[in-house]
């Protein structure tokens, strides 16, 4: 990190500068502190380049887009402002030297490293890739390897793929020795233009230099144009796949859905392991008891699949696979791929990608997902001292195809179907076949917040200001709701929260501007509440209660308030627990407490969240709670003892929950799915 110029600021927003973290073409990127006390990185936009509309139109789109990529391959947007005098926008701040600045410190790494390098940076792009984003400058610069494994950086040129007016043929975007052939005839790129640049990186980190270098640009555009890559020294077997990636038409390289798969197929026989991969840290024992089921590889024909959720016992041997031998192709883990070098650097994440790594011991065994090995350090809740063979995962998930995204699910009553919505289409699935009924529902804007109704009959989605009621059989738009615009600089007056009633008579919308109700029924207003403002809001089972804004404070149907939640300032989501008695509510940061609605006391706090939390929900007998989190799990407590029962390991950030009305199932639907082609964002797991 440089030091503050005399001309740079000392302070961005809230934000306070501490010093350059690196400069481009838009603009400069500076570590900064929140007002928390939280380091962040904070990217200031040339004043020059602000002062055309259309530019800011542009950064504001981007913004909107880094908020889209997200999950368990995100660090995620904390702030920003578009209509700055220099726009500006914060993100997660990272230590860790670059790709580049490794391969010039140390040389070249091994083949073995370099494959589990292209299994983690193809998985960030796929991520990239599912939220309509093309990354257009993967380079080794953009590749910073964290303590946590690799992330894929700036995406201060990114371009949505839907923003037609910004992706539009005739402009060269990226950094020419990465580029492929059709950036540099300016035609549009796709995702296999991600491919492409991909295939670069990864022949520079096999060799230490580009696949296409050359003494000056012209020669170097020549070579991308007209020349196969210079792949010498390279293994044989990875020598065929970046070959693959560098494919000069588009529709001959691998989609980047096929490729964590084929990068994580194995280590080189033989091949010494690369010194710059330190082993896995063993997982520490669990303070408490607690169940991880991870996701693992799984034999399609031993699956098991339920008739409904809870219609029989698990069967024997359901569960993730033991440890590989040494001559049994691996499949991708989420062991962290750690690649030292030089000292660390820090680097600004603007839209970054945090990837799912893969990595596997020196000798070549599969060390299996998290909370799967053999041995009694990775089993949480466990040591070896307290028992030489501590339980295994014995719960696999069951996948529900129809959905490439998910914003919000619900049983139905009987526990025999389940309805989802995606970013467009609502699926509802017979759990009996597994078949799935989808419903259009038109396109959002933005990922705002989304619910279903108790019985699956309506969608409710807030679209920046409006709130849409559709139906789930139809797709039509049964009513529109609206609240105010914030009048306050830098606010959108978005709603932040969202909730229906049991009996679909009332929908509650927080926003800055106040808490709205309304009459499901004839669409009329109810009434709204400017002193309850932002954070969530969740209605009481019995219709007699809501909590809602921050701080959180209980109202009676009317509106009319009766308590202040104390210390709820920060609360971002909410839900009672079925006899009303509970109210349980959580900030970003993954903090949840458990409140006594009678008492008005706290009763516990739960603790475990990893990354940000996106959502809370109760077991139907009302003692276990339920929450998804950015970093791709599903946690389970117990609110009366405050330990944790479980926890799902998810393949990216969980975006809802849902308990089966039994109780036996948990159902997860996530950021992105599994795999492309399957579309299955939705997983059931069986509960221990």
């Amino acid at each position: 990190m440089d030091a503050l110029k005399p001309d740079d600021p000392q302070w961005v927003g809230p934000y306070r500068l501490e010093g350059r973290l690196g400069e481009g073409g838009m603009g400069s990127v500076y570590l900064g502190t929140s007002p928390g006390g939280r380091k962040v990185a904070v990217k200031l936009i040339k004043r020059e380049l602000a002062s055309t509309p259309e530019f800011r139109q542009r950064f504001a789109r981007e913004v909107e887009a880094a908020r889209r990529v997200g999950g368990f391959h995100t660090a995620q947007v904390v702030d920003a402002d578009p209509d700055a005098a220099s726009p500006w926008l914060v993100t997660a701040f990272i230590a860790g030297p670059n790709l580049h600045e490794v391969v010039d410190a140390d040389g070249p790494l091994a083949p073995d490293a370099v494959l589990r390098l292209g299994a983690g940076l193809a998985e960030g792009l796929a991520a990239i890739h599912t939220c309509g984003l093309i990354h257009r400058d993967l380079k080794p610069g953009n590749v910073i390897l964290a303590e946590d494994g690799p992330r894929i950086i700036d995406f201060g040129i990114a371009r949505a793929v839907d923003a037609s007016s910004l992706t539009a043929t005739g402009t060269i975007i990226g950094t020419y020795a990465y580029m492929s052939p059709e950036q540099i005839r300016a035609d549009r790129a796709g995702a296999a233009s991600d491919v492409f640049s991909l295939g670069s990186v990864l022949a520079f980190a096999a060799t230490g230099r580009g696949p296409f270098d050359a003494p000056t640009l012209i020669e170097v555009v020549q070579r991308i144009l007209d020349e196969p890559p210079a792949l010498d020294g390279v293994d044989g077997a990875l020598r065929g796949l970046l070959a693959e990636c560098l494919a000069k038409d588009p529709a001959a390289r691998p989609s980047v859905a096929a490729l964590p798969r084929r990068f994580a197929g194995g280590p080189t026989p033989g091949a010494p392991a690369d010194p710059r991969i330190p082993a896995p840290p063993s997982t520490p024992p669990s303070a408490a008891p607690e169940q991880t089921i991870a996701l693992a590889p799984r034999p399609q024909q031993s699956l098991y699949v339920p008739t409904a959720p809870g219609d029989s016992p698990v069967p024997p041997g359901y569960g993730p696979p033991a440890a590989a031998s040494t001559t049994t192709q691996r499949g991708p883990s989420r062991r962290t791929l750690l690649i030292g070098g030089a000292g660390a650097t820090a680097a600004a994440i603007v839209g970054t990608v945090a990837l799912l790594r893969g990595r596997g011991d020196a000798d070549g065994t599969n060390q299996g997902a998290k909370g799967s090995d053999n041995s009694p350090s990775s089993s949480p809740g466990s040591s070896s001292s307290a028992s030489p063979s501590p339980p295994k995962p014995t719960k696999e998930y069951v996948p529900l195809k129809g959905l490439a995204t998910t914003r919000a699910l619900a049983f139905s009553t009987d526990g025999t179907s389940l309805c989802a919505t995606g970013s467009n289409t609502v699926c509802r699935w017979d759990l009996t076949t597994r078949k799935a009924t989808p419903t259009y529902i038109g396109s959002p804007g933005f990922l705002q917040p989304t619910l279903i109704s108790r019985d699956l009959t309506y969608v409710v989605r807030a679209e920046e200001n409006k709130i849409r009621i559709w139906s789930t059989a139809t797709g039509k738009t049964l009513h529109t709701f609206s609240v105010a615009k914030s009048k306050t600089e830098g606010e959108d007056g978005w709603p932040t929260g969202l909730a229906i009633d049991q009996n679909n008579n009332t929908v509650a919308a927080t926003a800055s501007t106040g808490l709205y109700l309304w009459d499901v029924s004839s669409g009329t207003s109810l009434g709204t509440r400017k002193d309850t403002a932002g954070g969530p809001v969740a209605f009481r089972d019995d219709g007699k209660m809501l909590a809602a804004g921050q701080p959180l404070r209980t109202l009676n149907p009317a509106g009319t308030p009766l308590s202040t939640v104390k210390g709820s300032e920060a609360a971002q989501f909410a839900a009672f627990s079925p006899d009303g008695q509970i109210l349980a509510y959580g900030d970003m940061n993954g903090t949840i407490q458990v409140w006594n609605t009678d008492s008005g006391q706290p009763v516990v706090q739960l603790d475990g969240v990893e990354g940000l939390l996106h959502t809370l929900a109760f077991h139907p007998r009302g003692r276990l709670l339920a929450a998804g989190d950015q970093a791709g799990k599903a946690h389970v407590w117990d609110t009366v003892s405050g330990k944790k029962t479980a926890t799902f390991e998810c393949p990216n950030s969980v975006e809802a929950v849902a308990f089966s009305p039994d109780g036996k199932t948990l159902a997860t639907g996530l950021m992105s799915a599994v795999t492309d082609t399957d579309k299955d964002a939705v997983l059931l797991w069986r509960l221990p």
